[in-house]
């Protein structure tokens, strides 16, 4: 990648890169994650949960060794400075060795969903140039299908029980056999260290390049943002192939020296309560998916169990006011939005313990982070008036660019400043105020409307489980606002709880913001990382009758 074209380097980017050379002579950021907290031998990094109820627990030494047997294979397997080495695995305790043990080569790491298909897994590993892959057992086969159609993957090594052939090879064996030495290759901040494709709301994934230089926003955000401290523990349930999982699921409390929690299973309300419970979690990063879900299955009344949480964090999507209000009711915990891009790295709008909470908005810019509401030339717009969310590119955590699309990379960057391509309002005191994505606007009656306020509405009913509003066309108006819902237990479509529904959206908003057509519907299509993917819902073809009900 020519990284000349990816972003203009600022003045802002170069001295918070000298401030961190000055923090660390290697800017490694696994070194930093585990060898800096390895000497203590008794100091816990991972509570690992399996979904056969067994459990491990693992020391900080016991995963800085593990990764260095773990880099001495890869480099033994012919991985080297700057190349691209991808994970497909199950949420096992391999993988929270195998991500650092390749940033120890200077290497550049991508994590793939487990349940990606093999042509999603193909795509990314073509883009990228992927030199090997790290797989296991459950998912060997789906490399199996594409290898012959990657000339650029050298091996595969595969965990678990697995006898070597061709180019793959028993990861188990090589591990068991390494030396548990091994001397962390030096980089610069800027040198590259994650390569993540983003979810595709739009378009097809595109890799996003971070460096080294990620942890200082990673350890800044973690202490005012997450507020983590000594008697914290931590869960984030994002998998490490989503942006959350990777840098605060893993490396944000790493840096820090705080343990994290580990589920290898896919969400399960009982279970979820039961891991709250037995680990006394008090810090939980999830995402409004599933705190949806776990509202879903719990109702609205306390269950008398024994929680410690006192912060739950959520992220991917603005998380509606009436969700809050439910997490705060029974878990007795804050509740904390924050807003943040695969692109930027880190949180950039939170609201936090030290920011008081007005609900429903974002937050207010976190420390260190310039965000404004620009105009079409990058003129910051008064207070109230809805414009493009905008960063100044002078974060350590801001991406270098796409890998191999300089002008998808050009075109984020606006007069100065880093675009979001999310809509958004900032008001008198500082707080910021979600719209839409710019895709996601409806446009009724000459009045933009945002789809998160649509869905906030509904959300309001107490049959609507999640919902998406979407624009549809419309002769007379231009668009008209059309929402899909998707109903709690208990509740079954009808034309009168369809205009139930649209009455409370209109009482609360406005005549334009009220759908005219509400299709009832099992499940919202979301990407990997439970974002609402609405162009496929503005895709949906003709009416159906026996599903969709018309408000008049």
């Amino acid at each position: 990648m020519d990284e000349h074209n990816v972003m203009a380097d600022s003045n802002g980017q170069k001295n918070a890169a000298r401030r961190f050379e000055v923090f660390t002579q290697n800017a490694n950021l696994a070194v930093a994650a585990l060898r800096k907290h390895s000497a203590d031998r008794s100091k816990t990094a991972m509570i690992w949960e399996g979904v056969n109820e067994n459990s491990k627990t693992f020391s900080f030494f016991d995963l800085e060794r593990l990764s260095n047997r773990t880099a001495n294979v890869l480099k033994d397997s012919g991985v080297n400075f700057g190349d691209r080495v991808f994970t497909l695995m199950n949420r096992t305790p391999e993988l929270y060795a195998v991500i650092p043990a390749v940033l120890k080569l200077g290497a550049s790491v991508g994590v793939l969903f487990a349940d990606f298909g093999a042509e999603a897994i193909r795509q990314r590993l073509e883009d990228a140039g992927a030199k090997m892959i790290v797989t296991d057992t459950a998912n060997v086969g789906k490399i199996e299908e594409i290898f012959e159609k990657l000339p650029l993957l050298e091996k595969v090594l595969v965990v678990g029980d697995w006898e070597t052939r061709d180019d793959f090879y028993n990861f188990d064996e090589r591990v068991k056999n390494a030396s548990a030495e091994f001397e962390a290759e030096i980089v610069e901040p800027d040198d590259n260290c994650f390569l993540i494709y983003t979810s595709g709301t739009t378009g097809l994934p595109k890799g996003v390049v971070h460096r080294h230089a990620i942890s200082e926003r990673l350890v800044e955000t973690a202490k005012s943002v997450l507020h983590l401290e000594k008697d914290d523990f931590y869960w984030c349930t994002a998998d490490a192939g989503w942006v959350t999982g990777l840098c605060y699921g893993i490396f944000a409390p790493w840096l820090l020296g705080f343990p994290i929690l580990v589920y290898e299973g896919e969400f399960e309300a009982q279970k979820w309560l039961e891991l709250l419970e037995k680990h006394q979690v008090t810090c939980l990063y999830t995402t409004p998916t599933m705190l949806r879900l776990l509202r879903n299955e719990m109702g609205d009344l306390p269950r008398k169990r024994e929680f410690s949480l006192r912060r739950i964090y959520s992220a991917g999507e603005p998380l509606n006011p009436e969700v809050i209000g439910w997490a705060e009711r029974v878990f007795g915990a804050q509740v904390f939005d924050n807003y943040w891009q695969t692109e930027t790295g880190s949180q950039i709008i939170a609201n936090r313990p030290s920011v008081p909470i007005l609900r429903g908005a974002m937050g207010k810019a976190v420390e260190g982070v310039h965000v404004a509401i620009i105009d079409a030339n990058g003129r910051e717009l008064p207070v109230g008036e809805v414009g493009d969310i905008a960063v100044k590119p002078n974060l350590t955590s801001l991406f270098k660019g796409y890998w191999n699309f300089p002008e998808a990379t050009r075109a984020c960057f606006r007069a100065g400043w880093y675009i979001t391509r999310d809509r958004g309002k900032r008001d008198e005191n500082g707080y910021f105020w979600f719209v839409a994505r710019n895709d996601d606007v409806i446009t009724c009656e000459a009045q933009r409307v945002g789809p998160f306020e649509v869905e906030s509405a509904i959300l309001v009913h107490p049959s609507v489980f999640e919902s998406a509003a979407v624009g549809v066309a419309d002769a007379v108006t231009t668009e008209h606002v059309k929402a899909f819902i998707v109903l709690r237990k208990g509740f079954e479509p009808s034309q009168k709880l369809a205009e139930e529904i649209a009455a409370a959206v209109r009482a609360q908003l406005s005549p334009q913001s009220t759908p005219k057509e509400i299709e009832f519907i099992a499940e919202l299509p979301k990407t990997k990382s439970g974002k609402i993917q609405r162009e496929i819902l503005r895709r949906k073809g003709n009416l159906d009758k026996d599903k969709v009900f018309i408000i008049e």
